[in-house]
């Protein structure tokens, strides 16, 4: 749901600045607008009066850092304005809170030290990213392959068709039935299909690529002339397909030039990924094996092991998906599966 406007309130002696949702928005998707942002830091170069914007108890807080969040926060609320003020006065509370848990020396808990150490891992992985996202190289050539590799694999025909979605084959055979009997095909699936969209569009799914249907449902469309609907029900994983072709048309990819900077992206995260790859080969890893958990009990009292759950490692970035050229089709409720290929929506 779309976010109507940011209202920066001071919450909590300033700690938290709260996002105003539309008010059907669900209160847990309000979060602290410098959640994220790091703690200043007393570590690095000493800052001059220019590039200081407060002084906490002699530690000074930089326009840097304060610029970062405010431009932080201008994106996660779409562009707007955000009192500079009010962000100064949370840095304050935060560096307050900062100094005063340097004073109880808790940075020395076992646990909090483990925090510190990973927080500042997750940044230097993520500058190391960015770095190589923004010194890797993508040639014409490679850009080129990748487009022929991806048209290349494309269906080409594109179809319109309805459908009417039943739970039984009894009452699927009923309909078709029906419509033998001269029923018309919108309205009974207006009246019957459990496709909630149905009851609008009288089972209308618009122009779709078969990649974008499950296998069941593309096989029996492309088996079937225009204006025919299939003599039997078709069954899926969202129950049986009373189903009806309209048309047929060949789908024409986009032009190269319009999407090989959505490309390029995806070429970065596929080398991004070989770059991991090689730091790997070339490493040397000891694997240590992980202290065993704790283990569960069974109601008969017996020991059950529990696996150490594995660490994820970073992810490159999802490739891009491009919009077709042609009309974008209508997504049909129920039946529609996830398209991979970059080339389609």
């Amino acid at each position: 749901m779309k976010r109507q406007a940011l209202c920066v309130t001071a919450v909590a002696s300033l700690l938290v600045f709260a996002a105003c949702n539309n008010p059907q928005t669900d209160n847990a998707q309000k979060s602290s607008a410098l959640a994220s942002a790091p703690p200043p830091s007393s570590a690095g170069p000493k800052l001059t009066a220019e590039e200081t914007v407060v002084i906490v108890n002699g530690q000074p807080i930089s326009k840097a850092l304060l610029q970062s969040i405010m431009a932080e926060m201008s994106q996660r609320s779409g562009g707007q304005g955000i009192p500079e003020d009010k962000v100064i006065d949370g840095l304050i509370a935060r560096e307050l809170l900062r100094q005063e848990a340097e004073k109880q020396n808790l940075a020395k808990d076992p646990t909090i030290a483990s925090k510190i150490e990973n927080a500042g891992r997750e940044i230097l992985v993520q500058a190391s990213v960015e770095n190589f996202r923004k010194t890797a190289t993508v040639t014409e050539e490679e850009l080129k392959k990748e487009y022929d590799t991806r048209v290349a694999a494309m269906k080409n025909t594109e179809f319109k068709a309805r459908h009417i979605l039943l739970e039984t084959e009894e009452a699927a055979k009923d309909v078709l039935a029906k419509l033998a009997k001269g029923a018309k095909f919108e309205d009974l699936a207006k009246k019957l299909s459990k496709d909630p969209s149905a009851k609008q569009n009288g089972g209308e799914l618009g122009w779709f690529n078969p990649q974008q249907m499950v296998p069941e449902f593309s096989s029996a469309v492309a088996t079937l002339k225009n204006g025919e609907t299939a003599p039997a029900p078709v069954k899926s994983q969202f129950g049986w397909h009373v189903i009806q072709r309209e048309d047929s048309r060949e789908q024409t990819p986009p032009p190269y030039d319009a999407v090989k900077e959505q490309f390029r992206n995806v070429i970065v995260g596929q080398k991004l990924q070989k770059h991991v790859e090689d730091l790997k080969a070339a490493a040397k890893i000891e694997r240590l094996a992980p202290p065993s958990p704790p283990p569960t009990q069974n109601p008969d009292g017996a020991a059950v092991p529990q696996a150490a759950t594995p660490v994820p490692a970073p992810q490159p970035a999802a490739p891009v998906v491009v919009p077709p050229t042609t009309a974008k089709p209508a997504t049909p409720a129920q039946p529609a599966a996830p398209v991979t290929n970059p080339l389609k929506k």
